[in-house]
């Protein structure tokens, strides 16, 4: 199984990248000594597996995952057997599994890990039913340490974290588990330059599990074939698998993310390009934004919510490289094209590498001004890549970004500064600080209110 040879991947990797908030968190909770019950859920592929058995290390604990729905309890049973090298009894119901965790846990702390949970709540309701009542009546008065761990976020959210849920006003907390920012996505491939730790996070984004495959003893393109392109590639059919997993139709969500892929990013533009009717696109979108957390929604700043103003774009970035530069090129790699295909990826990465910069530095943008509200804007013709308002002391801040081979002159600052003149927030008031990030350096100083970020100094931010 493609997914279990990922996870032994992550697990034979030296260092354990970022992931302290995360961590902590949960010894947090651990510290606490009373009853916790810790819903953990994030997109297949992001870590939750590494991290809860990092959390479980020299613990007293029992990990379980449902694989199958079979006979659960019996594989639960076999499970606290061999990892607490006990003889539990036979379990034939889940208030007899709850009582026999309470029983192992009255005097010492237990952690219980119920991993791709939301299977077994969607497929036996029972079980969360059965969860509340024994919490309720005698779990709560424990020192067990449960937590319930799903993939298929949207299902996660319905299940155990919406008020509709048997568990909810139960859960002591909740953690949603994210793919790595570049700050933490570059840590994976040291000895790389800068340049192409951005291109790498352009390609694989920031997945550790597909992050954890690249051999930075080899060029990004040769990572690129081996992992992607050539037969065999552990990546090579990843997004279609992991749409047959999730989905009924996978080959509707393919028409649609190679449609955004291509540039469409209205609900009209994709229509059109997925071939879907504009009538029965919003079900597709609804499931690939809440239920996978693959597509997000976006509005200008200042105009979220504002009818025909959303934007909607592919979140992940390997996603979106597969749909732009694999998925029209399937053909061809079935004849065994590899460095043809490869050769055309070559010639448009830094086009593709360009909007990708624009993430990135928002990114560090965002950390940067003393504002609580940060986006992108648009309105007409005029784009900014990101805008910020600092409210209390009525001061803007404005972004762009430029993935070019030749350092910007001042031309790319009076640009910004005419865009920044339709952004009609406290017009005429406000205080105007500039933000131009390059890859290629500057022909000019910086000066007051205008900041000049170069590759340098994005990829020394510390990975938090």
């Amino acid at each position: 199984m493609l997914m279990n040879t990922l996870i032994m991947i992550i697990f034979m990797m030296n260092a354990f990248i970022d992931r302290g908030r995360e961590l902590a968190f949960l010894e947090k909770r651990f510290q606490s000594g009373r009853a916790e019950l810790v819903v953990v859920y994030g997109r297949r592929r992001v870590g939750k597996t590494f991290l809860l058995r990092r959390f479980l290390a020299g613990k007293r604990g029992v990990y379980f995952v449902v694989t199958k729905l079979g006979d659960i309890l019996r594989e639960l049973s076999e499970a606290i057997g061999e990892q607490l090298g006990v003889h539990p009894p036979l379990l034939r119901s889940y208030r007899e599994l709850f009582k026999y965790v309470a029983e192992q846990c009255r005097e010492s702390r237990l952690v219980l890990v119920i991993d791709e949970f939301q299977r077994l709540a969607e497929h036996d309701p029972v079980f969360l039913m059965e969860l509340q009542a024994a919490w309720d009546e005698f779990l709560s008065d424990t020192k067990v340490f449960l937590v319930l761990s799903g993939s298929s976020v949207g299902v996660v959210e319905r299940t155990a974290l919406s008020s509709s849920s048997p568990i909810f006003g139960r859960r002591t907390g909740q953690l949603k588990v994210k793919p790595f920012a570049f700050s933490c996505a570059k840590e994976f491939t040291p000895g790389w330059s800068c340049e192409d730790k951005v291109r790498a996070y352009a390609v694989f984004g920031g997945t550790p599990a597909y992050l954890s495959l690249l051999d930075s003893s080899k060029s990004l393109l040769e990572n690129i074939k081996s992992l992607v392109l050539e037969p065999g590639g552990p990546l090579r059919e990843e997004p279609y698998f992991l749409l047959a997993a999730e989905t009924r139709e996978p080959l509707r969500y393919m028409a649609i993310l190679e449609a955004m892929a291509s540039g469409a990013a209205t609900l009209g533009e994709i229509a059109s390009k997925s071939g879907l009717s504009s009538s029965e696109l919003p079900r597709y979108m609804r499931v690939l934004e809440a239920m996978l957390d693959i597509v997000e929604k976006s509005y200008p700043l200042l105009e979220e919510g504002r009818r025909g103003r959303a934007r909607y774009r592919i979140k992940d970035n390997f996603l979106r490289f597969w749909f732009r530069f694999v998925r029209p090129n399937l053909y061809l790699l079935e004849l065994g094209e590899v460095e043809r295909v490869a050769s055309r990826i070559a010639e448009q990465l830094d086009e593709y590498v360009s909007t990708v910069f624009e993430d990135v530095a928002l990114e560090h943008f965002s950390r940067a001004v003393p504002a609580l509200r940060v986006g992108r804007w648009w309105r007409g013709d005029v784009e900014i890549d990101g805008v910020a308002i600092d409210e209390k002391s009525k001061v803007a801040y404005f972004m762009e970004a430029k993935w070019s081979k030749h350092p910007l002159d001042k031309r790319v600052l009076r640009e910004l500064e005419r865009k920044a003149e339709a952004f009609d927030w406290k017009i005429g008031e406000r205080r105007e600080v500039y933000f131009l990030y390059s890859r290629s350096g500057f022909t000019f100083e910086a000066e007051e209110n205008v900041k000049l970020i170069n590759l340098e100094e994005l990829c020394a931010q510390p990975c938090t």
